[in-house]
């Protein structure tokens, strides 16, 4: 039996076409160390900085590329360059990697502010705005939000931070956003995380994409790779997976259109018997609900017992129980235990998600008549 997939936030499956770009690369010429100073490894050097290149190409002129092993690792490398004195600001509705990151810096003596979030996962705008004041050194704001799909406008939040402090370091996450929703990142985005395997590229690779004015504090020691950014040999195969998976998905408005659909179709579908968390203000890529008088780990396995892949919320933070940025959503309680999140991608079919809908109902409606 087909394994219907719909936990692509988690992960996506890697592009075919996008691997054999990359491996015939590496096999052919492609795989010295690109470090080293003969020619043709200087030649790989080349190919690497021709990816830098392309992806840098979907963002405004005047950035600089630092290629990564995730987004976990950019939002870290971003935090602990800007977050060292004064008063820092995030959401709660922030992935781990900048919310614990966040904690560690508050651990460290930087006083941390947490900006509260809307019922549908999106930072509430006057109460973050009410945080900012003149010993703010450095935001971070999540694009997408990785649970719900709440879309933070992130050049909007930035202008309106800096119009209060103009010196103010402004970050995003846009794991979640990159290559999935239109939009043109202003100059007042400073950094922007991403990570290639939530796009069908590989994991263990991803990218910070900054001002080309601002010194990056490096994470990791050693060779100054990345000039000085980022030590350690450089990812090549992942690279360039990232850069192919980048041009292959780069019709960013039609992938868009036809993932709305299949959001819309697969809502319509569960409303009978789920209360639906992410509006029509998220990502299509995203939908949570809840299943009221359920458990959502439960569902989750009677699910996977019929082939239908799902999630409970962030891969990160699965074996936390509820759901931290649920709870910050305000949700009626009775419903936070029975949340699940269903997510797609390129590929996903209309047909993937008739069969993904009909097994959730027929599964819930059994686990309801169990626990009664």
């Amino acid at each position: 039996m087909q394994t219907i997939y719909l936990d692509n936030a988690a992960t996506t499956k890697p592009n075919s076409e996008a691997l054999e770009f990359a491996i015939n690369k590496l096999a052919d010429d492609g795989f010295y160390n690109p470090s080293a100073l003969y020619s043709r490894a200087r030649r790989v050097s080349v190919e690497v900085d021709a990816a830098r290149k392309q992806i840098l190409s979907f963002f405004p002129k005047g950035y600089n590329l630092t290629f990564t092993s995730c987004g976990s690792e950019s939002d870290n490398t971003a935090i602990f360059s800007f977050a060292k004195r004064g008063n820092v600001v995030t959401t709660l509705g922030e992935h781990s990697a900048v919310y614990n990151t966040f904690n560690e810096v508050k651990q460290r003596g930087v006083e941390v502010r947490f900006a509260p979030l809307n019922k549908n996962g999106s930072v509430n705008e006057e109460k973050l705005l009410s945080l900012i004041d003149d010993k703010t050194t450095f935001v971070s704001i999540v694009h997408v939000n990785n649970e719900t799909g709440a879309i933070n406008d992130i050049n909007r939040l930035a202008k309106l931070i800096k119009q209060k402090n103009k010196n103010v370091i402004f970050h995003s996450d846009g794991v979640q956003a990159f290559l999935k929703i239109d939009y043109k990142m202003s100059s007042e985005v400073d950094l922007y995380s991403i990570s290639s395997h939530k796009f069908c590229a590989l994991k263990g690779c991803g990218c910070l994409v900054y001002k080309a004015n601002l010194h990056i504090k490096p994470l990791i020691f050693g060779g100054g790779q990345e000039k000085g950014t980022r030590s350690g040999t450089e990812n090549t195969l992942g690279i360039f997976v990232m850069q192919k998976a980048c041009q292959l998905y780069s019709n960013v408005q039609a992938n868009l259109k036809k993932v709305e659909q299949l959001k819309q179709a697969f809502i319509s579908s569960i409303q009978e018997v789920a209360t639906i968390i992410s509006d029509e203000n998220c990502s299509p890529y995203i939908v949570s609900f809840s299943i009221e008088g359920t458990k959502g780990e439960i569902m989750q396995r009677m699910l996977e017992d019929k082939n239908v892949i799902v999630g409970t919320g962030s891969a990160c933070s699965s074996k936390l129980g509820t759901s931290r940025i649920i709870s910050n959503c305000g949700i009626d309680k009775k419903l936070l235990n029975g949340v699940l999140r269903v997510s797609f991608i390129y590929s996903t079919t209309e047909e993937d998600i008739e069969a993904g809908a009909n097994a959730i109902i027929e599964c819930a409606q059994t686990l309801r008549k169990a626990l009664k």
